[in-house]
């Protein structure tokens, strides 16, 4: 009787997690037609618009982040070419609204598991923020703290789920003038889409506000762990003093699957699938390396994700 129970328990939850999916996936469909409407399109982001992203990042994103808001962090040079190395080599996607502003981003990395500073990594950053931290900046101290907060190894989550190729979050921003139209959800899901094209297996993120809590889990994330602003200190002085609304940073993993190729029907066709006929699922590839050249640039701006 007691596994009968369980059994329905079960049964109860995938329910519920199979509508929460299907709602998920017609709120999405709605929100790309008003995407559509509003002449909202989405692409790579070319080097060559680095200045806009770190003018939104400065705008949208610093003062909202409550890490950045506890330090009351500005954007200044280190920040910009921080954010311009990640555009360099990462995966980065972006939304422009009709007159071709940036109006939302999401910056990550692919991570190949295997190479050796993945695995070293917890280990020597660990090693680093001891003995550097009368160096560090306070954000940076609040930083560390939360990766220590959350035991975040990538190289560890990796292993433990098979993974050889991790995208890993850096962070998701969108205009103030448009929330709440599901952007965000949007601009993850895209870059996901892209990252599977690039043989990546597997997402990790950060949550730092509530809301980025809320949209990770409605995009089928899996929380690991998560940490109270509250609980990090340095010595007796709390790191975040007043987090506000947003009360925990969350880890989050989630787990791609490859997309299975697809070919137009064809009555004559009855043989083995031609691979020269399957269809691009991936999109396009933002994470080229350099700033593009001008006949790349054009070509991005026209294709949208």
């Amino acid at each position: 009787m007691e596994n009968l129970g369980q059994k329905i328990g079960e049964a109860g939850t995938n329910l519920v997690h199979n509508a929460d999916e299907l709602v998920h996936k017609v709120e999405g469909q709605i929100h790309r037609g008003r995407f559509d409407l509003a002449g909202i399109t989405f692409h790579p982001v070319p080097y060559r618009r680095a200045s806009e992203i770190c003018r939104l990042l400065g705008e949208a994103y610093l003062p909202d982040n409550p890490l950045d808001a506890a330090v009351n962090a500005e954007r200044d040079p280190s920040f910009d070419r921080y954010i311009r190395g990640l555009i360099e080599v990462g995966l980065c996607v972006m939304a422009t609204d009709k007159e071709d502003n940036v109006i939302g981003v999401r910056l990550a990395e692919v991570i190949d598991v295997e190479d050796v500073f993945v695995k070293m990594g917890a280990s020597v950053q660990g090693a680093l923020a001891t003995v550097l931290s009368p160096f560090h900046s306070d954000r940076e101290v609040i930083h560390h703290a939360v990766v220590k907060a959350l035991e975040y190894d990538l190289y560890e989550i990796a292993k433990e789920r098979n993974s050889k190729r991790v995208l890993a979050n850096t962070l998701l921003c969108v205009s103030r003038d448009f929330r709440n139209m599901g952007l965000g959800t949007e601009l993850v899901r895209r870059s996901e889409q892209v990252a599977v094209g690039q043989g990546v297996d597997l997402t990790i993120t950060i949550t730092t506000t509530k809301h980025s809590e809320a949209l990770f889990r409605r995009s089928g994330y899996t929380a690991l762990r998560s940490a109270c602003y509250l609980d990090m200190k340095d010595g007796e002085k709390h790191l975040i003093m007043d987090p506000g609304e947003n009360t925990s940073c969350v880890l989050f993993v989630k787990e791609l699957l490859p997309q299975q190729p697809t070919k137009e029907p064809s009555a004559a066709d009855d043989g083995p699938d031609d691979p020269a006929a399957r269809a691009d699922t991936a999109g396009s590839d933002p994470g080229q390396a350099g700033p593009p050249p001008e006949d790349k640039v054009n070509v991005e701006k026209n294709n949208s994700l």
